[in-house]
């Protein structure tokens, strides 16, 4: 971390104990978990936030100790008409590596929530900005210029971007290469769903970010998702993660119409409580992410004020 960041996150850090812990809904978003830093520097995923379950226990702790009391939406929302403080740990996407957070779960008797993206799960296929950020890892370009590749692929349309890759990388460049970047088969899923602490959401079929897409092929993209987590399940989910965060107005009469109950998004704040008299506000409830690389109580501190950000 630089030194200015230091002294932004020291001072963000002072202000959060001035006015914190009032009455909310505290989400928070991870992707991938690793066994350790080792993982991490193996180049198979753009591992993003380099979360291990270290981190993931530091963070667990933090706030049972600061009494937050853990819950998944897909358990309802009638917590959002109360008066306590609340946390939800969602994980997006389906990543195999997931799975690991089950003994986690068990040892602090808390839920979690993971957002699956469907499509690859029935396909097997790695996310796609993964096959960019290990191919190029391994071509030995600098992680700015595979991020503005990254950054350059999401404005386009899915179909696109997966010809892109095929191009670029080959035919097969969707194939796993390890547990570490695969998403989870569908009987992983199916047994990890029965868990009492595991609770499924909605992550689209193929991952379409769903402020660029039209409201009929965002609903497609909703409702095929909803359809084979039903499949698999038997039940389909309350509630939907957009993925990257993305969303619109579009996005939300989409969420509507398509039956679910709620979305989260990446908007960096809390959900204030009571929500009483704010509906809208059930398809845009806020997220934030904590980054390995930096101190994980000081982070968890920050996103406890009450203080906007």
């Amino acid at each position: 971390m630089s030194f200015s960041k230091q002294i932004k996150q020291s001072l963000r850090r002072r202000l959060s104990r001035l006015h914190r812990d009032g009455p909310a809904l505290l989400g928070f978003l991870f992707h991938g978990i690793f066994e350790d830093e080792q993982e991490i520097r193996k180049g198979h995923v753009d591992a993003q936030q380099g979360i291990t379950t270290r981190h993931m226990q530091q963070f667990i702790e933090h706030f049972l100790q600061a009494g937050y009391r853990f819950l998944s939406p897909e358990q309802g929302l009638d917590v959002l008409c109360s008066d306590q403080k609340w946390i939800c740990i969602t994980f997006d996407d389906g990543y195999a590596n997931n799975l690991r957070m089950l003994p986690l779960l068990e040892q602090y008797d808390i839920p979690a929530t993971f957002y699956i993206t469907t499509g690859n799960v029935e396909e097997q296929q790695c996310f796609w900005w993964d096959v960019v950020y290990r191919e190029r890892h391994r071509q030995g370009v600098k992680k700015p210029l595979i991020s503005r590749e990254q950054k350059m692929l999401k404005e386009k349309h899915h179909q696109d971007i997966l010809g892109y890759l095929r191009r670029e990388f080959g035919a097969g460049c969707l194939q796993p290469w390890s547990d570490t970047d695969r998403p989870m088969t569908i009987g992983e899923l199916q047994e990890f769903a029965r868990h009492p602490l595991v609770h499924i959401g909605n992550h689209t079929r193929d991952h379409y970010l769903l402020d660029r897409y039209s409201q009929a092929e965002v609903e497609k993209q909703i409702l095929r998702a909803q359809q084979d987590l039903e499949n698999w399940l038997g039940r389909a989910p309350g509630g939907i993660a957009y993925p990257n965060g993305n969303y619109s107005s579009t996005t939300l009469d989409a969420a509507r119409n398509t039956g679910l109950q709620y979305g989260l998004s990446l908007d960096k704040h809390k959900t204030a409580l009571p929500l009483e008299g704010k509906p809208s506000s059930l398809f845009a409830l806020g997220r934030f992410t904590l980054w390995g690389r930096d101190d994980i109580d000081a982070q968890c501190e920050i996103t406890r004020s009450d203080i906007p950000l």
